[in-house]
């Protein structure tokens, strides 16, 4: 018999979501990836710090937030998928269940890096509560299904 998984919608919804942004950030990742690649010699390099400086950055800062972004579009692609391939097997929700706290921590990390960089704003709280919606949706689903799987061995 078949368990009835209740966090399908989400997980899946959320899963199709994290994959397209996933894959957008890593096109926007492997843009940026070649952009420091040019900014070691010559005059792209001198531009690329005027423009920074500019702005109030380093060139730390810029590779910083290039290895973060990388690192998080990975995740969302790896975390998404899991969502998706996982969202009507309620045997899989402990791997659910702790990929949705995954995104939560790393949301709450680069908000947290965000906050240390440029400071608080209004701009950065909204920007938290709303990159907060995907990670506990994700987290959401997850519980709804491993709450279902507790349910069904318990009888």
């Amino acid at each position: 018999m078949k368990e009835k998984a209740p966090g399908k919608t989400l997980l899946q919804v959320v899963g199709i979501i994290l994959v397209v942004i996933g894959v957008l950030a890593l096109l926007v990742s492997l843009i940026n990836i070649a952009v420091l690649g040019m900014t070691g010699s010559g005059e792209v390099g001198e531009i690329m710090e005027q423009s920074l400086a500019a702005t109030g950055a380093t060139m730390a800062d810029y590779k910083a937030s290039v290895y973060i972004m990388t690192a998080g579009a990975l995740l969302n692609l790896v975390i998404g998928i899991i969502g998706i391939a996982s969202c009507n097997k309620i045997q899989r929700a402990g791997i659910c269940f702790v990929c949705g706290i995954i995104l939560i921590v790393w949301q709450l990390g680069t908000d947290a890096y965000s906050a240390v960089t440029s400071g608080i704003t209004g701009m950065g709280i909204v920007s938290i509560i709303i990159g907060l919606i995907l990670p506990l949706l994700y987290f959401w689903g997850a519980l709804k299904n491993r709450q279902a799987m507790l349910d069904s061995k318990a009888q």
